[in-house]
């Protein structure tokens, strides 16, 4: 995040369906403004409108430079791993997307700038809703059509839809990426858009590039090759039968002979997942030989198989594992000899053994175990607690393991069940001083989310003698170290790109909070400060006044009532003392309940004033 004033967070997000992200230009008038009205929008030199700019200006942009979306009611942009970045109030949007404001300055590949704004959007027609069905090729792979009636659809080899299918095509379902490609809607239109995926996306024979490209009625789709082939199949639904299209499954009769072969995908996929690239996100990808030409094998790839000899077949294992290419030249390596060779066997073998758990635990990330991979590192980081790759891959699948039922609990205001969750993640990250600073940051997040949502918002009145502390609490152990804490934070969010939005809320509230501790904060201790001064001169008459002032002139302050009742009551006690009735004052106090510390602390000493008054002895005066 930002870390000053002008952070993407501070400023509450306020954007629904009905407003239009406005980008207006700073680097380059003559560009224009770019008013977007869609719920996804494409950043790159070859779309609308940069195709059309003069080519000095947009020759620093990538191909597939960036995407800007909504999601629920934020603004995002989401960087597609560009040559030259983008930046948003000069800060580097990096693996995970990063929310708009109004008023940020939004920068593409450190020359094209724009300043965000939001505006009305003008009365548009209702457009019609659309179902698409993909029906698959061949009958005989036993795989499901998919019914997909809500967007966008994220095809992916960890999701249910394909991920079902890894016990018998295990190889087949590794040929598709984590983000593989995605289906959304646009106004009456569908488009499919490859995400960079390791073997590409194929609409009617031909690989996607950069673009999206509209579906049509009857078109062959294919992911990563030929088998996850499937004929494009397009209905819509009048704009009035939304709701109850939302609601209830397509017509199964026209859909689908057979619902048991069906899959319905009735709920949307998540921009901010779509668009969130991880360091390395094609690195459990298998690569497919004949991926170029889907619905039949590769004649090039056919002519270059041959069987290759066990020692051979070892060798090119241990290179791929090795991070190598895994082809061998045999002849070379016959003639360094046989002793040489072995040696080379034992040794390369002796590194990839001893590589092993961390390949395991690679494997468990990568197949999204991530509880099992936090239970392994911190088991590994028990014995290791200075080995840094560990610790990085403890920190994420420790946060990927936990934050999201975190985010959850926030969400539903259930903070004691958001606390349990920090408790254990505090135990999972016991021997990881990378993930211990992360999860510090996530407990005072947590808490600080209970103290504003818990109270009533974050413009619930401040009550005397209660909130002064935890405010104080809450805003000081975040001005220790903003940088470092937004550092951590920011990491979080690249690892759970759900957890920006309770981020965003999370500064808002800090940032209410911080000016009620100038404002409201300071004026409580003015307060506290007259109420002592008059109870320790036994001089209260102007203090009724006092609080009446202060009530007036700070409207959300709270319990203030509480204060009045308590001089009430210490001002009655206090004139029997002066005349000496200690038996009055002895059962004065027995009845009395002060509500008010100062109050409570005073009134023991009224019994002793009243008895020396009893003694005849001298009162001092009011």
């Amino acid at each position: 995040m930002v870390p000053d004033a002008a952070s993407i967070a501070e400023k509450e997000t306020s954007l629904d369906r009905t407003f239009d992200i406005v980008l207006r230009p700073i680097s380059h008038p003559e560009l224009g403004e770019i008013r977007i009205d869609k719920d996804l929008f494409a950043v790159g030199r070859t779309q609308p409108p940069f195709a059309s700019a003069r080519p000095e200006f947009v020759v620093d942009l990538s191909r597939r430079h960036a995407r800007i979306f909504r999601e629920g009611r934020a603004a995002y942009v989401a960087d597609l791993g560009s040559k030259n970045g983008t930046a948003v109030n000069g800060i580097e949007v990096a693996q995970k997307p990063h929310v708009l404001n109004d008023g940020d300055e939004l920068c593409f590949a450190g020359a094209l700038s724009f300043r965000v704004g939001f505006a009305p959007r003008a009365a548009r027609e209702a457009v019609r809703q659309a179902v698409v069905t993909l029906t698959p090729e061949r009958g005989d792979l036993g795989l499901q059509q998919i019914v997909v009636t809500s967007f966008p659809f994220l095809v992916s080899k960890a999701d249910e839809t394909f991920s079902q299918y890894r016990e018998a095509y295990p190889h087949q379902v590794n040929y598709l990426s984590r983000r593989h490609a995605h289906i959304y809607a646009e106004d009456d239109a569908v488009y499919v858009e490859d995400l960079g995926s390791t073997n590409g996306t194929f609409l009617d024979e031909r690989r996607l590039d950069e673009q999206a490209v509209r579906l049509e009625d009857g078109q062959r789709l294919a992911f990563g090759g030929d088998h996850f082939v499937y004929r494009v199949g397009l209905e819509s639904a009048c704009a009035s039968e939304a709701t109850a299209t939302a609601t209830r499954r397509p017509d199964a009769a026209a859909l689908a002979a057979d619902l048991e072969r069906t899959t319905f995908v009735g709920t949307a996929h998540s921009f901010l997942d779509i668009f969130c690239t991880p360091p390395a996100p094609a690195q459990d990808d298998e690569i497919n030989p004949d991926a170029n030409a889907p619905g039949r094998a590769s004649e090039a790839a056919q002519d270059t198989r041959r069987k290759r000899g066990r020692v051979e077949t070892f060798l090119s294992e241990l290179s791929e594992a090795l991070g190598g290419s895994g082809r061998i030249n045999m002849r070379r390596l016959a003639g360094w000899g046989a002793g040489v060779l072995a040696a080379l066997v034992v040794l390369v073998a002796t590194t990839v053994f001893q590589g092993a758990p961390q390949r395991d635990m690679q494997a468990l990330l990568a197949s999204g175990q991530y509880e099992s991979a936090a239970l392994k590192a911190d088991q590994y980081l028990a014995r290791q607690p200075d080995d840094g790759a560990w610790r990085a891959m403890g920190t994420e699948a420790l946060v990927k393991a936990k934050v999201p039922a975190w985010i959850d609990a926030i969400n539903a205001h259930a903070f004691d069940r958001a606390q349990a969750i920090v408790q254990e993640m505090r135990t999972l990250a016991r021997h990881n001083a990378d993930a211990a600073p992360l999860v510090d940051n996530i407990d005072w997040m947590g808490a600080l989310q209970s103290f504003v949502l818990g109270r009533g918002g974050p413009e619930a009145p401040i009550r005397i003698y209660r909130d002064e502390a935890p405010i104080r609490a809450l805003t000081s152990r975040w001005n220790d170290d903003p940088g470092e804490h937004q550092r951590a934070l920011d990491r979080i969010s690249a690892y759970v790109p759900a957890f920006a939005a309770v981020y965003a809320d999370a500064l808002s509230h800090l940032r209410k909070l911080q000016s009620d501790d100038s404002v409201y904060v300071a004026a409580l201790d003015r307060i506290k400060a007259e109420i002592d001064k008059a109870l320790d001169s036994d001089r209260l008459d102007t203090l009724a006044a006092t609080l009446t002032d202060y009530g007036q002139r700070y409207p959300r302050l709270a319990g203030l009532d509480a204060v009045r009742a308590d001089l009430d009551q210490y001002q009655q006690i206090d004139s029997e003392a002066h005349a000496g009735h200690l038996q009055a004052v002895h059962d004065r106090l027995g009845a009395a309940h002060f509500a008010t510390p100062p109050f409570a602390a005073h009134a023991s000493a009224l019994e002793k004033l009243a008895a020396a008054g009893d003694h005849g002895e001298a009162l001092p005066s009011h």
